[in-house]
C-alpha cells in the first residue's frame, strides 16, 4: 500500500478545501454586497446555502462509495466542485452565486465523507482518533491562513479571485487523489439493485439504532454548529460592532483559529491518560464554561479582549471534540461505515443549517442571540456527553 502519511496528507486537504471555502472570502463580505447589489444578510446566506449542500451531498456520496468505491466519488465530488467555484467567479447575481455555491458544498461533500471512511477503513478505533486529530492540524492551518489570504486576493485581484483559487486547489486535489490515494473500500460491487436497497436500509437501521453512534454524532453536530455560528457571525461582531478593519478582523480570526491547531496536537497526548470518553465529557463542560461566560462578557459589555479570549477557549473545546466524536460514531460499524460517515455528515450540517439560520433571523444589531444559543446548545452537549460517559461505564 503507498505511503499512508501521504494518504492522511490529502485527506487533510480535502477537509481544508471545506474550510478554505466557508473562510476564504469572508473579508470581502462587504464588497461583494456592493458589487450583487445587496445586502451582507443576503451575502451571509451564501454559508447557509454551502452548508445545505454539504448536507444532502453527503446522503449520496457516502452510500454510493460503499457500493461503488471510494475513490469513483471523490473524484465525481472534486469535479462538481470545481465547477461550482469556477461559476462563481464569472458571476454577479446573487442567485447564480447561491446556487453555484450549493453546487460546490455539493461536490465537496464528498472528500469529507469519504475521507472519513477512507480512516475508518484503515484504522481501529484508538488510531483514528490520532489520524483525525493529525488531519486537524493541517487542515486547521486553513482558518488562520484564509482570511489573510482572502484579504490579499480582496486588494490586488478582486472578491472572485478567492474562487478562482479554490478552483485550482480542487483540480490539484484531484490529481493527488488519483495518483497517491488507494481504494480501500474490499466490497465494491453488489449483484443487483434489489440487494444494494436491502443492504442500505440495513446499514441505515444498524446506525440509527446504535446509541454511540447518536450521541457521538449530537455532540459532533453541536460541536461544529458552534463553530459555524461563530465564523458566519465574525465578520458582524469584529467589522461592524467594534469597528475593526478586514486586515485586523483577518487577524484576530486567525488567532482564535490556532486553537484548533492546539487542540489537534493536545487531544492524542490526552488520550494516553484519560479515556477519550472522559475527554469527551471534559470539553463539552469546558465549551458549556466558556460559553456561558462569554454570555455575561457580552451582557456586560466588558471587553472585547475578554470575548477573544472566550472564543478561543470554546474553539479549543471544539477541536478536542472534532476527532473523539468522528471516531467514536464510525467505528462500531464493519460494513457501511461510508453510510455511516454520509447519516453523521448530514446530521452535523442539518443542525448547523438550523442553528445558523436561527441566529439570522434573530440577529438585530446584536450579539446576544449567538452567544445566548451557542451556551445554550452547549447545554445540550453536555447531555450528550453524560449519556455517552455513562454508557460506556466510566464512572469511577
Amino acid at each position: 500500500m503507498r505511503n499512508l502519511s501521504i494518504v492522511v496528507f490529502i485527506l487533510a486537504l480535502l477537509n481544508t478545501l471545506e474550510s478554505l471555502s466557508i473562510d476564504l472570502y469572508l473579508p470581502a463580505f462587504p464588497s461583494m454586497a456592493q458589487i450583487f447589489q445587496t445586502d451582507i444578510g443576503h451575502i451571509q446566506i451564501s454559508i447557509s446555502v454551502f452548508f445545505a449542500g454539504f448536507a444532502f451531498g453527503q446522503l449520496l456520496w457516502g452510500p454510493l462509495s460503499d457500493r461503488t468505491g471510494r475513490k469513483p466519488m471523490l473524484y465525481c465530488g472534486l469535479f462538481l466542485f470545481i465547477i461550482g467555484a469556477t461559476a462563481i467567479f464569472f458571476t454577479e447575481n446573487i442567485y447564480v452565486l447561491w446556487g453555484m455555491r450549493f453546487l460546490q458544498a455539493f461536490g465537496g461533500s464528498a472528500g469529507i465523507v469519504i475521507g472519513r471512511a477512507i480512516v475508518i477503513d484503515l484504522y481501529d478505533r484508538q488510531k483514528s482518533v490520532a489520524i483525525f486529530s493529525q488531519q486537524s492540524q493541517i487542515s486547521g492551518i486553513a482558518p488562520i491562513v484564509a482570511p489573510l489570504l482572502g484579504s490579499v486576493f480582496l486588494k490586488f485581484w478582486g472578491w472572485n479571485s478567492s474562487f478562482a483559487f479554490l478552483g485550482i486547489m480542487g483540480l490539484i486535489t484531484l490529481f493527488m487523489v488519483y495518483k497517491y490515494v488507494p481504494e480501500t473500500n474490499s466490497r465494491t460491487s453488489l449483484p443487483n439493485l434489489t440487494k444494494a436497497e436491502k443492504e442500505l436500509k440495513s446499514h441505515l437501521k444498524a446506525i440509527i439504532s446504535n446509541k454511540e453512534f447518536i450521541n457521538s454524532t449530537m455532540i459532533g453536530s453541536i460541536a461544529f454548529a458552534s463553530l459555524i455560528i461563530y465564523i458566519s457571525n465574525a465578520p458582524f461582531l469584529f467589522m461592524k460592532l467594534h469597528g475593526f478593519s478586514s486586515g485586523i478582523f483577518s487577524l484576530i480570526f486567525g488567532f482564535n483559529s490556532l486553537a484548533l491547531i492546539t487542540a489537534a496536537y493536545l487531544t492524542p497526548k490526552l488520550i494516553k491518560r484519560i479515556s477519550d470518553t472522559k475527554l469527551l465529557l471534559t470539553a463539552t463542560f469546558l465549551l458549556l464554561v466558556v460559553c456561558t461566560l462569554h454570555v455575561l462578557i457580552a451582557a456586560s459589555d466588558l471587553s472585547v479582549t475578554l470575548e477573544i479570549i472566550m472564543l478561543y477557549l470554546s474553539l479549543l473545546a471544539i477541536g478536542i471534540l472534532f476527532p473523539i466524536t468522528s471516531a467514536h460514531a464510525l467505528s462500531p460499524f464493519k460494513e457501511g461505515r461510508g453510510t455511516a460517515a454520509a447519516v453523521m455528515g448530514f446530521m452535523q450540517l442539518m443542525v448547523t443549517f438550523l442553528l445558523s439560520g436561527l441566529v439570522g433571523f434573530l440577529e438585530a444589531d446584536s450579539i446576544m442571540p449567538m452567544v445566548i444559543l451557542r451556551a445554550g446548545i452547549a447545554l445540550i452537549a453536555v447531555w450528550f456527553a453524560y449519556r455517552s460517559f455513562k454508557n460506556k461505564k466510566d464512572l469511577i
